[in-house]
């Protein structure tokens, strides 16, 4: 399975590695914000660097899966994306995905960075 999650110090790790479908992504986060070891109120970190053909998502992929995180806007705090620099248009606050998602969103280089973000009050 290429989507997998994970807490780690209080933040919500999910992980994209290889090709992906909106779906997928939906079932996986779904069950994480609902397992109990998900603090009720969680900033997440979405690794998409392992993501396959994240240029060639269509609109409606990229809204769906910000949809799937807009569902959970009540308890996500920020959604830190690692991706690399080429895609990181595609995860911007006025873009598909994060009208969608309804939350500050950043794109990131790395984990680091993404954490940092998340940890400081969502700034620019």
């Amino acid at each position: 399975m290429p989507v997998f999650t994970r807490v780690k110090d209080g933040v919500l790790v999910l992980t994209v590695d290889g090709d992906y479908t909106p779906n997928e992504l939906r079932r996986v986060a779904f069950a994480a914000f609902e397992a109990k070891e998900t603090p009720p109120s969680v900033p997440v970190l979405l690794d998409m660097s392992g993501a396959a053909g994240l240029s060639l998502k269509t609109q409606e992929e990229l809204q769906a899966s910000g949809a799937i995180f807009g569902a959970y806007r009540d308890r996500v705090t920020g959604i830190g994306v690692v991706a690399s620099a080429e895609v990181h248009s595609l995860f911007a606050d006025d873009g598909d995905f994060g009208r969608e998602a309804g939350v500050g969103v950043k794109a990131c280089q790395s984990h680091a960075d993404a954490r940092a973000w998340l940890a400081g009050g969502f700034g620019p």
